[in-house]
């Protein structure tokens, strides 16, 4: 199931024309407890495991959430829209005792989540994400493994757990023939850039990445390469005692690169751009271009200056600048950058794009 699983999502990724991917239930955890005590002290103790995993999920910043996540613990109550509880079939042992299991949903109300990792100068990282191809190489006992959806390994599989943790759209590549044609596992253990970036390309995702992790003794090494379009490859190490601690270690590292570089965070200055869209010719075009920049994380607000035959001018005003928002709209195909012609009166004036008339909702 989780090759068919892995092979449909790549169906439908390689059927679009732009691939990042919205991140659903984004203030919403599921967390699963042993009935111990009451059930109260276990909606409790539910609440402070999901503060957690939706703080870090929203913000992309793990050691920055732990640093502040006692006060969120405490508030994290009052922060719930809904919460559910089911009990589960199985039944789990603790010191010879067994106990039911119960599962608990909580939803939080996204503003509430928003507000506080503001308030903390964190990150709030929107829902549209940027999709990455992930290779997975490892050694051990000198022996290479090269793992994909044809072949996954015990480490594929925690690292898309725990990306789903995190809300990383991470894909593993199919490792068929074509894939084992185009690059090798030395390729990849050289982490040699032209042979990943070609084999990556069939796959139309908007970030390429290895990871090759080495066993030495009781501990794994890992180095992490990520390929960013039209950029220097950026390059991590993590250690860890086992491949848990590898898979959740790097899913961290590529959640705060990512925020880093997409996500809006508040009290660094806001900036205020004007942006003018050409050949929007309807309404629909129009509402359809105020909704997509209202959503965008680094956006703040969103104001229509004017309309002018099929040119729309709005002005915005961002947290985190506007290098992060052309970083967020080279995610999708809404609308497009031009350049004007440097007699165009407006050239210093106006960050101009085109509207494409791609819906991708």
């Amino acid at each position: 199931m989780k090759i068919r699983f892995l092979m449909v999502i790549f169906m439908i990724l390689l059927a679009q024309t732009s691939f990042a991917v919205t991140i659903s239930n984004l203030y919403r955890a599921e967390i699963t407890l042993p009935l111990i005590d009451s059930e109260k002290k276990l909606i409790n103790k539910a609440f402070k495991q999901a503060i957690e995993e939706v703080l870090i999920k929203v913000s992309g910043n793990q050691d920055g959430v732990l640093a502040v996540l006692p006060a969120a613990q405490k508030s994290a109550a009052s922060w719930v829209a809904q919460h559910s509880i089911t009990t589960e079939t199985n039944l789990m042992e603790i010191d010879g005792e067994f106990f039911p299991v119960k599962r608990v949903v909580v939803d939080f109300y996204a503003q509430s989540i928003n507000d506080y990792l503001f308030s903390k100068r964190l990150a709030v990282w929107g829902a549209n994400r940027p999709s990455l191809l992930l290779w997975i190489v490892e050694q051990d006992d000198f022996l290479r493994e090269v793992s994909g959806a044809q072949s996954p390994s015990d480490l594929l599989n925690l690292v898309a757990k725990d990306a789903v943790l995190k809300g990383l759209p991470i894909y593993a590549p199919l490792q068929d023939e074509l894939d084992k044609q185009a690059v090798t596992a030395s390729d990849l253990w050289g982490l040699f850039e032209e042979p990943v970036i070609e084999a990556s390309r069939r796959y139309q995702t908007d970030v390429a990445g290895v990871l090759k992790v080495n066993k030495i003794l009781d501990e794994y090494e890992a180095n992490l390469m990520v390929l960013m379009p039209d950029e220097e490859p950026i390059t991590l190490f993590v250690q860890g005692l086992d491949q848990e601690d590898i898979a959740e270690q790097v899913n961290a590292a590529l959640a705060k690169l990512f925020s880093a570089r997409y996500a809006a965070v508040r009290g660094q200055g806001a900036a205020k751009i004007t942006m003018r869209i050409d050949n929007v010719t309807d309404y629909k075009g129009l509402d359809q271009i105020q909704t997509y920049l209202a959503n965008i994380a680094v956006v703040r607000d969103v104001y229509l200056n004017s309309i002018k035959a099929d040119q729309v001018s709005f002005s915005l005003v961002l947290d985190g600048g506007l290098n992060k928002l052309n970083n967020a709209i080279a995610l999708d195909s809404v609308i497009e950058r031009i350049e004007l012609d440097a007699l165009d009166p407006e050239v210093n004036l106006v960050q101009a794009y085109r509207y494409s008339g791609v819906n991708n909702e």
